[in-house]
């Protein structure tokens, strides 16, 4: 697989919901995204192991997804709905070709208001823009670049490296975990393999490590009326070394991930990643 061939759409739409929603709105966004283009359909069905190229982003506003999660309440959980009123940002990460296609079905419907039925509300929406993002920034890697940050725009369910089921997850911003669907990815195995897992592990392992200041935090948030843990970061990293080879591994690792998402259920809208980096000596 060519990384450099992927994109990221970014929509900015008004949206407007006519009630609280409940559920997870990544789905919402896959939705949309399926209202203007049916023919993708089969990129979103469920497929057991199977890393899938494509990923939305839930709505997002204010640097964050807007999104339905539960609160402990005087010890009991509470959801708390959203309601959409205004602007905000979606994202679709996939191949370059299928984000060339999107672009012109969106732009063809700019400025055009559409309602869509979402659980028990009618959600309208109009594009206000489009626009393609090819993550470059992510990859350059000079000699003096010393920590990168990675921020999750959305809640990612991060699966064990070593099991082939998505039911074992992780909660931890470990490389080794948090970026292994990535390196498959660039490593063109698109089905669990525990070779290449393992090799994922030592390989991310020996390229980076957590920096005492990464926050993380676990976040229920509700899909299809389960209460889901999920993990939300931000967690710096240190590049330890400027060794060719694992130069180029952070760089396709990175493009990757900021394209494609990191977890599991990307395609649902989760594992939407924001990458920043940093020249400045660590301590």
């Amino acid at each position: 697989m060519s990384v450099s061939s992927g994109a990221v759409l970014v929509l900015r739409l008004y949206m407007e919901s006519n009630g609280y929603i409940y559920n997870y709105t990544g789905k919402l966004s896959k939705a949309l995204v399926l209202t203007e283009a049916p023919e993708l359909e089969p990129f979103f069905r469920p497929s057991k192991g199977f890393f899938k190229l494509l990923r939305v982003s839930p709505p997002m506003s204010g640097g964050s997804s807007v999104i339905p999660f539960y609160e402990m309440e005087s010890g009991s959980w509470v959801l708390k709905p959203v309601f959409l009123r205004g602007e905000y940002f979606v994202e679709v990460g996939a191949d370059g070709g299928i984000i060339r296609s999107l672009y012109n079905r969106f732009d063809q419907v700019r400025g055009v208001r559409t309602r869509l039925k979402f659980e028990n509300a009618i959600v309208s929406y109009t594009i206000e823009s489009v626009d393609i993002y090819t993550p470059q920034d992510s990859g350059e890697l000079g000699e003096t670049l010393k920590t990168i940050t990675v921020k999750t725009l959305s809640p990612a369910l991060l699966t064990h490296p070593l099991t082939p089921t998505q039911h074992v997850r992780r909660f931890t911003t470990s490389p080794g975990v948090f970026f292994w669907i990535p390196y498959m990815i660039t490593q063109g195995m698109l089905t669990h393999d525990l070779h290449k897992a393992s090799q994922a592990i030592v390989e991310l392992e020996s390229c980076l490590a957590e920096h005492y200041s990464t926050k993380q935090k676990t976040v229920f948030i509700n899909y299809d009326n389960n209460r889901e843990p999920a993990l939300t970061a931000k967690a710096k990293y240190i590049i330890l070394t400027n060794e060719k080879k694992c130069k180029e591994t952070i760089k396709k690792t990175l493009q990757t991930a900021r394209i494609y998402g990191i977890g599991a259920s990307r395609t649902n809208g989760f594992g939407t990643i924001t990458i920043t980096q940093n020249n400045k000596e660590t301590k």
